[in-house]
């Protein structure tokens, strides 16, 4: 078997349009919301339970699509770009058909889709209209990436709902593992619309003022924009080429509870597998884990489930906790790879992120769970989870372990 390593990443969300500013704002626990512009859609005379998200400012979009009306594809080449970039990875002289992209969505296609919708319930639909759908849709936005970078590896979009970025990485980390493939390209993307904000509000999902993960008192997640990819290699390829290696990929798992089509099962019993199977899967033990970045959506139902899972992974041992989500909202296809950058660049860096806008910690009184408040925690660890447990029972959690020359071993 391979092993393999996280080389290079790229991401913009609504606290950093390049690496290097989102692990600045990751650290300082700077909140992305801000109110919805009029540029997105309208939020006037509308039953929103919130007119505020995670929002890309509209300047990155515009710099992003300057050329081009696909808003998705364009902002997902320019953080592929940048991972690619980050990787160091030769322009020539690699063997394309050895190199793969898997990219997450769960609304991908719906951004032109309602722009579409919206021109034409005015009358103003033109033929080219009908062609940039079409390009626009979300299996096709992954063949425009492969043909634009050349890569002639396998291919895959994977829309498992919340857990989408996880299984992107996943996926590419298995191909890697096997020996299928010497580089992954891995992550997902996804700007919410009026379509998913609206569904989420019926949902009664959205938060009335913050998302505050792992409060006694929280009410509902918040919705984030997010472009966010990394490039995997098998540890030979990158140390070939003396590629500077953030951390190690060590161990995957992804399962479905069957339970209910929005709801978790409370137990925690599915999240609990998960982990378990991702640390299996990395010949690593629970000890291990200094870390863990939750799915923590704010959510009732899920924040409870998920410490429940945890609670019964780490047994009479503590670990660290904190959510994402409670600075770049939930991001949905693109969530699980963002919160995996997160966590890597935590771990390179030697902190572990903030959880943000915690009033009463649901956890205060617990010796298993200690929940990172809003200043990061300084402090060097080599073991780290990353969750995601999404809508429909889908759950995928990946194990991740400090890169030094003594893991040569």
């Amino acid at each position: 078997m391979e092993r393999v390593v996280v080389t290079g990443i790229g991401i913009c969300c609504s606290i950093g349009r390049t690496k290097d500013e989102f692990r600045d704002n990751l650290y300082q626990g700077q909140l992305g919301l801000k109110p919805i512009s009029a540029d997105r859609f309208s939020t006037e005379n509308a039953y929103y339970a919130t007119k505020k998200a995670c929002v890309i400012k509209q300047e990155w979009f515009e710099e992003a699509s300057q050329e081009d009306d696909r808003v998705l594809s364009s902002l997902a080449t320019r953080v592929i770009s940048e991972a690619l970039t980050d990787s160091g990875l030769p322009a020539t002289g690699l063997n394309r058909r050895r190199i793969g992209l898997f990219m997450a969505t769960t609304i991908g296609g719906s951004y032109p889709f309602v722009k579409f919708t919206r021109k034409r319930l005015a009358g103003d639909v033109q033929p080219a209209d009908y062609e940039l759908l079409f390009r626009a849709s979300t299996p096709n936005i992954t063949g425009a990436l492969m043909k634009h970078f050349d890569f002639q590896g396998p291919c895959s979009t994977i829309s498992t709902a919340c857990a989408a970025g996880t299984n992107s990485i996943g996926r590419g980390f298995d191909f890697i593992r096997n020996g299928r493939i010497d580089v992954a390209v891995t992550g997902g993307i996804d700007i919410f619309t009026e379509l998913s904000f609206a569904g989420f509000n019926s949902l009664k999902s959205l938060s009335k003022t913050l998302c505050q993960p792992f409060d006694r008192h929280r009410d509902g997640l918040t919705l984030g924009d997010a472009s966010a990819f990394v490039v995997l290699e098998s540890l030979s390829h990158a140390q070939q080429r003396g590629a500077t290696i953030y951390c190690e990929v060590k161990g995957y798992s992804a399962n479905n509870e069957a339970y209910h089509p929005t709801a978790p099962n409370p137990d925690g019993s599915t999240a609990f597998l998960t982990m378990q199977q991702a640390l299996e899967h990395g010949d690593m033990d629970p000890a291990e884990i200094t870390y863990i970045n939750a799915h923590g959506t704010a959510t009732a139902v899920n924040d409870s489930m998920e410490l429940n899972g945890i609670r019964r992974l780490i047994g009479d041992r503590s670990v660290h906790v904190s959510s994402t989500k409670s600075m770049v909202g939930h991001t949905l296809g693109a969530a699980g790879s963002l919160e995996f950058i997160a966590t890597t660049l935590g771990m390179y860096h030697n902190f572990m992120p903030p959880s943000c806008n915690i009033v009463t910690n649901m956890a205060d009184e617990d010796e298993q769970i200690r929940i990172v408040g809003d200043q990061a925690i300084e402090q060097s660890y080599d073991g780290a989870l990353s969750n995601s447990f999404g809508f429909g029972g889908c759950m995928a959690s990946i194990a991740l372990k400090r890169f030094t020359a003594e893991t040569l071993c």
